[in-house]
């Protein structure tokens, strides 16, 4: 199967942080990785880049790489059910 970084648990969100809006960038699978940009396409640039570079790091040091979580359709409908 071909790598590809989008398929991680990729969240970009808005957040206030010391009185100015960023963007922020975060991966489930990886905790270590965070990103605080000015605008979302940056930060979601930067999150795939950040998950490429892990990737090849680990194949150079010849090391097993987390497969992406596995999320069920039912998953996204069990939450969107507590709202209702």
């Amino acid at each position: 199967m071909k790598f590809d970084p989008e398929a991680y648990s990729i969240m970009i969100r808005k957040e206030e942080i010391d009185d100015e809006i960023l963007y922020v960038g975060r991966v489930a699978e990886f905790p270590n990785i965070s990103v605080y940009e000015e605008d979302f396409a940056t930060a979601r640039n930067l999150v795939i880049d950040a998950i490429q570079t892990l990737k090849k790091i680990a194949d150079e040091n010849h090391q097993e790489f987390p497969p992406p979580y596995l999320a069920t359709s039912t998953e996204f409908l069990d939450r969107a059910s507590a709202f209702q």
